[in-house]
């Protein structure tokens, strides 16, 4: 745990390292984002946020002392819902209304004096009430809306318009809708003010107003159109409940200009409400209406039977009537109320079925009040109709027509509404029987009246007639006066808590220490981030550490970055950092090696360029400064490079021996370095793999060994040819080079596959051209190197 901690922790150092040695690139991103952190705290608009709240009732049609008094109605409770309540408050419709109400058509901005607006004008403010003119828009013409209609300022008496715009739409106000648009609008005009203007496309006056302004730049408006306000409008309002359970809303906004967000969420509510009450004032204005018109109809009824009943008796002088009539034409006198009212009631569900067929309001808002409708079944289906309406409205003011929801709400509205009109088919069929019962009975107490004196018969059916049409007329002015009370006392239960006003007195979208600090943020992680991007990507070996991570090949130390112009640095410059370098690997090499009686030394490396041929000469020379008798051999027949380092005599060299059959001393070439002795390639043969794996390869290693201390073999990399697999025999140690940020980590799978596999063994790895500078790992070098000439 103790070192898991550790490199954790060296982990972290390394990463700090990385961000530190890239200092100037933290400086100026930093620079950078507190700029824009700037640019956006002076050219954002300050926005407000408003709040205000509402309290929904328990939506009962009229004053619960009333309900309680009077019982007009036998529909049970509907409740509340208050999600339907907030998609009504949000619908479009709502603001819509609302926003008719104010004067917010026509917004006006200003561009202020401030050295940020030299550039392009970034600071722009919106002003309400307080601009130096006042645009009266002619709403019966055509208007260009939605655009910047620029106003400059010529004098007290004269002002410029200015439009300069794309695409824009020409808006008619009476009818709330656009009627085509202009591809391009390029018009500029001098004008008075007081002076009407007027064209195809825009009519209205400006006022000047006693406002003087000597903070503004340049000044401009817009006339929106009523649907851009209205998605301003849905953009910035919130509406949800104190609590789960809670019947109070909070309604909240967001807005520049605190005077109009608190108008707007005022009108909004009091709209809210009056149009609560409105509705319900109407269903019992239905209710009225139907009752009065039934009781015109019997008005004239009940004044023609009594006129009838009263000339009979005049004309007939009849004043008494036997009992035994009575009675009979007392059974009569109820059957026929009980027809008459069987009848009242079969007109009335025919009344409501066939609103219900073609759709009228009653089926939209709440059950029928009056006629004495018994079925709870029905009267819980005009609820539910009543609630799916109101579902419907809510989901109206985000959905469109072909939501899946809306559609299932459609749905089941029709179902409901199949439903009620099967239920008011059912009781008008019942009704239809109940009459016929009723006329059975009457004709057979008729039959038996028919046996009495002609007049007498005739003054009880005068008489019955009339109390049937005075009974029915006063249940009707019964329910009259009932639904009357109703209306009077209705009253709405919504109502407005707290009036909207502003939350706190600061902006909530800007906050200049948070957003300077957020910036500052930014601009140190976008480096950072950067940093680790290319860390990440870059699959390059960074170092000793990263070369731990992809291979179990020893480590046997670094070759220091240099010029790449001094190639036998060691001999050149025996104080310089790649001098110590190889110094430091010499003195590794032959401690690891102690047990060992080597001689021969293979350097290699997974591809061309990686510095195998350098890291070769220079570990020669510092073994020959040692005291040690070396010969460098330059097996790499594909492409040779000693006469980069030595001058050479090309024509004869390793391949020379391999295939002539020379002598040694007339292949090995003097080096102008004491106890170093080179052994170049010679003439490029055709197939070099072949000439080393000749015995002759043997011989000439077996003769060197006599001669000398050390034999140090530059062979080819083994990315790409073979060779290195053939000397590899004859190798007793292995230098393996890879180069600091150049070598691929998967060009190590070939010699992590030998090593594992234990085919190659004394291999070590060195890291050669690493940039102390560049690491942490190395970091501290830096600092030594005054040791370094």
């Amino acid at each position: 745990m103790k070192r898991n901690k550790q490199e954790h922790e060296i982990d972290l150092k390394s990463w700090l390292f990385k961000f530190r040695s890239k200092w100037y690139w933290f400086a100026l991103s930093a620079l950078i984002a507190l700029a824009a952190g700037y640019v956006y705290v002076k050219s954002s608009p300050r926005i407000f946020e408003f709040k205000s709240t509402l309290l929904l009732g328990d939506q009962q049609t009229g004053s619960k002392r009333a309900q309680e008094l009077l019982e007009v109605l036998d529909v049970q409770s509907k409740g509340i819902k208050v999600e339907d309540e907030i998609g009504l408050l949000s619908s479009a419709e709502m603001i819509k209304q609302t926003l008719q109400k104010l004067n917010f058509t026509v917004a006006y901005y200003k561009v202020t004096d401030h050295w940020l607006n030299e550039i392009t004008n970034l600071v722009v403010e919106e002003q309400y009430k307080t601009a130096p003119y006042e645009v009266e828009l002619d709403t019966t013409a055509l208007q260009l809306v939605d655009i910047p209609i620029k106003v400059r300022l010529l004098d007290k008496n004269t002002y410029e318009l200015v439009i300069e715009a794309e695409n824009v739409p020409r808006y008619d106000f009476r009818s709330n809708s656009v009627v085509g648009s202009l591809p391009i609008v390029n018009f500029k005009k001098t004008l008075k003010f007081g002076e009407h203007y007027q064209d195809d496309n825009l009519s209205l006056t400006l006022q000047r107003t006693d406002v003087e302004d000597p903070t503004g730049k340049e000044y401009y408006f817009v006339i929106n159109s009523l649907e851009s306000l209205v998605k301003q409008q849905q953009a910035s309002l919130g509406i949800a409940p104190i609590d789960r359970e809670a019947r109070v809303l909070v309604l909240g906004s967001k807005g520049s200009i605190p005077d109009k967000q608190v108008a707007f969420l005022n009108t909004l509510m009091a709209e809210y409400v009056a149009n609560d009450l409105k509705e319900k004032n109407q269903n019992g204005l239905k209710t009225l209406e139907f009752i009065d018109s039934q009781l015109a109809t019997l008005s004239d009824s009940l004044r023609q039977s009594k006129q009838a009943l009263s000339s009979f008796r005049s004309n007939n002088r009849i004043a008494n009537i036997n009992v035994q009539s009575n009675i009979n034409y007392e059974k009569l006198s109820q059957l026929e109320a009980e027809r008459a009212r069987l009848n009242t009631d079969k007109t009335y569900y025919e009344n409501i079925l066939d609103q219900i067929r073609n759709g009228n309001g009653i089926a939209q808002s709440v059950s029928p009040t009056v006629g004495g409708i018994q079925s709870p079944l029905l009267n819980n289906l005009f609820v539910q109709l009543a609630e799916l309406n109101q579902k419907k409205a809510g989901y109206r003011t985000t959905a469109t027509e072909d939501n899946p929801m809306l559609r299932k709400i459609e749905g089941e509205i029709a179902s409901t509404r199949s439903a009620i009109e099967a239920n008011l088919q059912n009781l008008v069929e019942s009704a239809n029987i109940s009459i016929g019962n009723v006329n059975d009975r009457i004709s057979k107490i008729e039959s038996t009246l028919a046996a009495l004196p002609e007049n007498e018969r005739k003054l009880m059916d005068l008489q019955g007639q009339s109390e049937f049409i005075d009974k029915k007329y006063d249940f009707l002015l019964e329910k009259r006066a009932e639904a009357a009370i109703t209306l009077a006392t209705n009253a709405t239960d919504k109502k407005i808590i707290d009036k909207a006003s502003m939350v706190g007195s600061t902006p909530v979208n800007v906050k200049p220490k948070m957003i300077y600090l957020l910036a500052l943020l930014i601009g140190l992680a976008i480096p950072a981030g950067f940093i680790v991007l290319v860390d990440n990507v870059d699959n390059t070996i960074q170092g000793k550490n990263d070369l731990a991570k992809i291979t179990n090949i020893p480590f046997l130390g670094v070759v220091a970055h240099g010029s790449k112009s001094d190639k036998l640095a060691v001999m050149n410059n025996q104080r310089s950092a790649i001098a110590e370098s190889f110094r430091s690997i010499r003195i590794n090499l032959q401690y690891l090696m102690a047990d060992s009686n080597f001689k021969v030394i293979g350097v290699t490396s997974s591809i061309s360029g990686e510095g195998k041929t350098f890291c070769s000469v220079n570990l020669s020379s510092e073994l020959a400064m040692s005291g040690k008798r070396v010969v460098l051999i330059e097996s790499d027949m594909r492409k040779p490079t000693f006469s980069k380092y030595f001058p050479v005599a090309e024509s004869i060299g390793l391949s020379s021996f391999l295939t002539q059959g020379l002598q040694l001393e007339e292949v090995v070439q003097k080096t102008y370095m004491e106890n170093l002795d080179i052994i170049p390639c010679g003439p490029i043969p055709e197939n070099a793999l072949h000439l080393l794996e000749m015995p002759k390869m043997q011989e000439l290693l077996s003769l060197l060994k006599e001669q000398y201390d050390y034999i140090v073999i530059d062979t080819p990399p083994i990315g790409y040819v073979s060779e290195y697999f053939v000397l590899m025999r004859h190798m007793d140690v292995n230098l393996y080079v890879v180069k600091h940020k150049y070598t691929n980590k998967e060009m190590l799978s070939q010699i992590n596959e030998l090593y594992d596999t234990k085919k190659v063994k004394d291999i070590y790895m060195v890291i050669n051209d690493l940039n102390y500078n560049k690491t942490y790992e190395y970091g501290y070098k830096k600092n030594a190197k005054y040791y370094y000439a």
